[in-house]
């Protein structure tokens, strides 16, 4: 009995697709000191083979003045954590001229990857984002403001269709 019943499962498990992972996610931590939960934004959330770009979007941040906070990375070879760039960053909803929150690893940002993996099109990755971001203006990033600045710090998971 307990041979058929494992036989019939066996069976029925190879007849079942595998099904992947929808894009989404979710990132968590604090803005400005304060708790913040985030969404990945589908839509504007993809992956090279060499990079990601992740949107994240809450109503706490158009609250505050904000848009939607992208991260963003590049590396050769595997993705393991030693990148050639990483930056983050978030508009702030009307200036003039067009200002953003920012800062990279050259401004000491932390983007730690704490599991990744590729499989069919769909990159799952999860880590930690910690930096403080600097104001400056959008175009060619000038006229930092460093008196006007944002700490954040994130742990994120999410889902990412490969870009097509």
């Amino acid at each position: 009995m307990l041979r058929s019943a494992i036989a019939a499962f066996s069976f029925l498990s190879l007849a079942v697709p595998v099904i992947a992972a929808e894009p989404g996610g979710a990132a968590s931590g604090t803005i400005a000191g304060e708790e913040i939960e985030l969404s990945v934004w589908t839509e504007q959330s993809d992956f090279t083979s060499s990079s990601f770009s992740i949107y994240f979007q809450a109503p706490a941040l158009r609250e505050r003045g904000l848009g939607s906070l992208s991260l963003g990375a590049e590396w050769i070879g595997d993705l393991d954590g030693d990148f050639l760039s990483a930056e983050i960053d978030i508009p702030i909803l009307d200036t003039d001229p067009y200002r953003i929150y920012r800062t990279d690893l050259d401004d000491e940002l932390s983007l730690t990857i704490t599991s990744a993996s590729h499989q069919g099109g769909v990159l799952t990755i999860a880590g930690q984002v910690e930096g403080v971001l600097t104001s400056v203006d959008r175009i060619a990033l000038r006229n930092p403001d460093p008196d006007d600045t944002l700490s954040v710090s994130l742990t994120f998971e999410a889902v990412l269709g490969e870009l097509q």
